[in-house]
């Protein structure tokens, strides 16, 4: 049997993972305006992950989520984490595609899909008991409205559990193909999820029309750039010193 061409199968890969974003594009746009009932399956273990661990008791309001009267929280479609649950999955599936397992791709994508959907669930769910405690302690000052610091917050809890999400997929798919997790796939790796992240949190918002309210997707747009951007900067500076090292 004929092995492909580098170049051929490099083409085939960048087009399957241009098939999957796609994919999960479709998904999004399926859910657009998902109520509180279709996204149950995200909204109901969260609200019983956060009840856990913060000792509130939610209401379930039909059509608008769960509601805790005594704090006036409610977990609404919005903090339903479906758009980061989307990027952990395109991030793990085009992760499969650029590094394949040896066998059995398909049982890969179930498993993936399964752990980004955990995973996602986790990440939300910490995000929301965060939330919670920063509208408790009330450090809201001047220019760090309770709205502002609500949304840097949720954007550093997201891109970090991707970044994690991504460098441990990367380093088991490593394993299993019986290679070294090789350290120069890291920028790699890390560079498709934060180009992932980027498209769905920024790109297509804009094409939907946030930059209807143009002050606010400015102001939202230039906190996740300088997240990712920072981060960047820091490990390749951290990349540097070690080699440096070396």
């Amino acid at each position: 049997m004929k092995k492909q061409p580098a170049a051929a199968t490099t083409r085939a890969r960048i087009l399957a993972m241009v098939m999957i974003i796609a994919g999960v594009i479709a998904i999004k746009w399926c859910f657009s305006d998902a109520s509180a009932t279709r996204l149950d399956w995200l909204l109901r273990p969260a609200n019983e992950l956060v009840a856990f661990f913060s000792g509130l008791t939610f209401t379930r309001l039909e059509g608008l989520g769960y509601y805790n009267a005594s704090q006036g929280i409610l977990i609404a479609p919005a903090c339903s984490g479906l758009n980061f649950f989307l990027i952990l999955l395109a991030t793990g599936w085009c992760l499969a595609v650029r590094c394949p397992p040896p066998a059995r791709l398909g049982w890969w994508f179930l498993g993936i899909a399964a752990s980004a959907y955990a995973f996602g669930l986790v990440a939300n769910s910490c995000r929301i008991l965060v939330a919670i405690s920063l509208y408790r302690w009330r450090i809201a000052y001047g220019l760090f409205t309770p709205e502002r610091l609500h949304r840097l917050e949720g954007v550093i809890v997201y891109y970090f559990c991707l970044c994690l999400f991504a460098m441990l997929l990367s380093a088991l798919l490593h394993r299993c193909r019986g290679q070294a997790a090789d350290v120069s796939s890291r920028p790699r790796h890390g560079w498709l999820a934060a180009g992932l992240y980027l498209l769905f949190t920024l790109g297509i918002p804009l094409v939907n029309g946030a930059a209807a309210r143009p002050a606010l997707f400015i102001e939202h747009g230039l906190t996740v750039l300088a997240l990712v951007v920072g981060l960047a900067l820091v490990v390749k500076v951290w990349q540097n010193r070690q080699q440096t090292r070396q």
